[in-house]
């Protein structure tokens, strides 16, 4: 394991991790508080200034209706008394103007215009005329906010309620600003931590995994993103530690296949070379077949390894399907019929062809007739059959099965056929036995023609069906 998972990539993410500064938990903490502070400062101030300019357009507007209803208070007053003024309770206090008659003068008005620090400009006032009968007496001017020439105490008086109002706004949006910030921080530490919580927890699991605990699991449970990255992450670990255990087994699996033959290479030998043994045809041909069975072991090993990895070289030619069950029916008729077993073929598709590399297919076609001539047992059948099939894809397929009237797979058995080196009867010799890769490199081959390889047992009858399913070529 730590061959496998060294230690100086840990060492190096420590040094990453210990040159950080600033946790991910405080970043996302000071992002979310910085984009939650800005949104609220920018609201504030759009409404401030909404506001502000609402009510500076409403404010001038009660002016404008307070103008008119005193330039009328006028009218009547001095069709009535022959003066300009107001009664004190009239609608016009608070309010800056001045009468100006048909000459000129200044008749009536609120400003003193002895206490202003500049001429006034009527020009910039406005004008309302004051009408009796009909007949325009005077004009009455009346200065707004901005309006230049006025006392101080009246200005102050003119701005007093629009001020008084905007600063008691500007107040309330302080206030606001100040909640939202408060409410925007606890917000922003309550989602950095759901957000970092899991990716800690991911973290720890990979650092784990790094020191060779594949068994280590996030245990998060979630529905969004992140769960779909914690589970992707248990089944990355799930399946590191199946290969681990994989290789484990494979090894222990190679050392017990290659340990038998060797042992009685290295005993026949050593009788040869003490005398305890005379020099003979059958000594040397008791080395040469174990010799023969290490050269298939290391041969299967070598097509497992490159089927597996998808190195499998092909070399793809137009076969013919009656073609491939023919020969595979020359090649093993005579073995079957001296186990007394009955091989017959069935080709369902008629001239199917196939663009397959022959030696690959003949090998696995090879390697299912040798599993069911082992198996079934003397006075059964065996049937090489080619069908049409389809896959989940709905692609064609033409499925060459190897049908025996053996004892079929148990049900602890059927999952594991085409695992490497498994065998469902343990206590077979070795030498019967084979080396326990024939399946595997079936499957191997099959999946590197774009197909699969399927077991299953007989539900009409008894013994077994395994079945290479290759596409076909349009």
């Amino acid at each position: 394991m730590e061959g496998r998972y060294p230690h100086c990539w840990m060492k190096t993410g420590d040094k990453q991790e210990g040159g950080q500064k600033m946790s991910l938990r405080a970043r996302l903490t000071l992002a979310f508080v910085a984009v939650a502070l800005v949104a609220v400062g920018v609201t504030a101030l759009l409404i401030n200034r909404s506001i502000a300019s609402s009510f500076q357009r409403y404010a001038a507007n009660v002016r404008e209706r307070q103008q008119t209803a005193i330039a009328e208070q006028l009218s009547l007053t001095y069709a009535a008394t022959g003066a300009f003024r107001l009664r004190r309770s009239g609608p016009g206090r608070g309010l800056p103007y001045l009468v100006v008659d048909q000459g000129g003068g200044i008749v009536g008005g609120s400003v003193n215009l002895s206490e202003s620090d500049q001429p006034p400009d009527l020009e910039r006032w406005r004008p309302i005329p004051i009408e009796v009968d009909g007949q325009t007496v005077a004009t009455a001017y009346f200065a707004d906010v901005g309006t230049r020439g006025l006392p101080r105490e009246v200005l102050a008086q003119l701005r007093f309620a629009e001020d008084s109002f905007l600063r008691e706004i500007g107040i309330a949006l302080v206030l606001a600003l100040l909640a939202g910030s408060g409410a925007a921080v606890a917000v922003a530490v309550y989602l950095a931590r759901q957000v970092t919580r899991p990716v800690r927890t991911l973290r720890e699991s990979a650092e784990a995994i790094a020191q060779g605990d594949l068994s280590r699991r996030t245990g998060i449970q979630r529905t969004d993103d992140i769960g779909a990255l914690a589970r992707s992450f248990d089944q990355m670990t799930e399946t590191l530690e199946r290969n681990e255990e994989s290789r484990r087994q494979l090894f222990a699996d190679i050392a017990h296949e290659l340990r038998t033959p060797l042992a009685v290479i290295r005993s026949t030998v050593q009788a040869l070379g003490d005398g305890v043994y005379k020099p003979s045809a059958a000594h040397v041909d008791t080395v040469m077949r174990r010799v023969d069975m290490l050269t298939q072991l290391i041969n299967d090993i070598r097509d497992l390894s490159l089927a597996e990895v998808g190195q499998l070289r092909l070399e793809r030619t137009a076969v013919a399907v009656g073609a491939l069950l023919d020969a595979a029916h020359e090649r093993h008729a005579p073995l079957a019929a001296e186990r007394d077993l009955m091989l017959r073929t069935e080709n369902a598709v008629g001239d199917a062809v196939l663009q397959v590399d022959r030696t690959r297919i003949d090998q696995a076609l090879d390697n299912l007739l040798r599993n069911a001539l082992t198996h079934a047992p003397g006075g059964g059948t065996i049937t090489i059959r080619a069908s049409q099939a389809t896959d989940e894809q709905r692609r064609d397929l033409v499925s060459l099965d190897v049908v025996d009237t053996g004892p079929g797979f148990g049900p602890d058995e059927l999952p594991r056929v085409f695992d490497r080196f498994y065998r469902a009867d343990d206590s077979r010799s070795r030498a019967h036995g084979g080396t326990g890769l024939g399946l595997a490199i079936v499957r191997g081959i099959a999946r590197a023609h774009g197909g699969e390889a399927v077991a299953r047992n007989n539900t009409d009858d008894s013994g077994a069906t395994v079945s290479l399913q290759l596409p076909i070529e349009h």
